[in-house]
């Protein structure tokens, strides 16, 4: 069977585990099912971006939230405004492309973790006005977080998750039905449902089934499939798994 992972989170959410499979020699079969999309201008958007030098922290919890961010305020012409605030970012990943846009940016030296970037914050004593640029279907402790402890955070939806288009969908399906991958990645609970109605001829049982965490597992259970290896619910911790599962061949 040939080194092969099947991968169907968005584009955005990738990048870096498929550059990390790709260097291991293990070809990842990316057909994804879900896909962002910016939302058009809406009242908020605009109030928001107006008032962008009332805040003290811009925080970006993902690549992802970054570059729909900087789309979206390039659109507005307020990119030297936010190069002005002070820019966290949650890993050097988010960090690098934020650099990579003229905007300097701040994040703790850690794994990426939602907690460190908080615990940072309150070193530095950066607990004012927060805005933290997100999506409207995405789960993200984050901001949570910061609500726990008092800090004042406007979530700014830019973007949305939305399925694949019916022609990306038919030509995902064309090229599994020629692939036979060795583990299949069900990275969330919406990835579930998601894949199990994409690609309905996939047999799971000839598969390794990498879960994403013990909420992925128990919905693959409700479906009638066992995961072989559960994930800690980060794109870490699954490369791990996938490195795990190809070692013991």
């Amino acid at each position: 069977m040939s080194r092969s992972v099947l991968l169907t989170a968005a584009v955005e959410d990738t990048e870096v585990v498929r550059s990390e499979l790709e260097k291991k020699k293990i070809t990842p079969l990316h057909y994804p099912l879900e896909r962002y999309e910016a939302v058009e201008a809406d009242e908020n958007i605009v109030d928001t971006v107006e008032l962008m030098d009332e805040f003290e922290n811009i925080v970006y919890g993902s690549k992802r939230n970054a570059w729909f961010f900087v789309e979206k305020i390039k659109a507005y012409g307020k990119l030297d405004e936010v190069r002005e605030q002070l820019n966290l970012a949650v890993d050097q990943h988010t960090a690098d492309y934020l650099e990579s846009e003229g905007i300097p940016a701040v994040h703790p030296h850690s794994d990426g973790n939602s907690i460190d970037l908080v615990e940072f914050m309150l070193r530095i004593r950066r607990i004012g006005e927060t805005l933290y640029p997100c999506g409207d279907k995405t789960a993200e402790d984050l901001p949570g977080l910061l609500k726990e402890l008092d800090v004042p955070v406007e979530e700014l939806v830019i973007f949305t998750l939305e399925g694949p288009k019916e022609e990306d969908l038919q030509a995902y399906r064309k090229d599994l039905s020629a692939h036979e991958p060795e583990i299949v990645i069900f990275h969330s609970r919406r990835s579930v449902n998601r894949m199990l109605a994409a690609f309905p001829h996939l047999d799971v049982r000839t598969v390794r089934v990498l879960s994403g965490d013990r909420a992925v597992s128990e919905k693959l259970k409700a479906e009638g499939i066992e995961a072989d290896i559960q994930a800690e619910g980060s794109w870490d911790s699954i490369l791990e798994k996938v490195d795990r599962i190809v070692s013991s061949k």
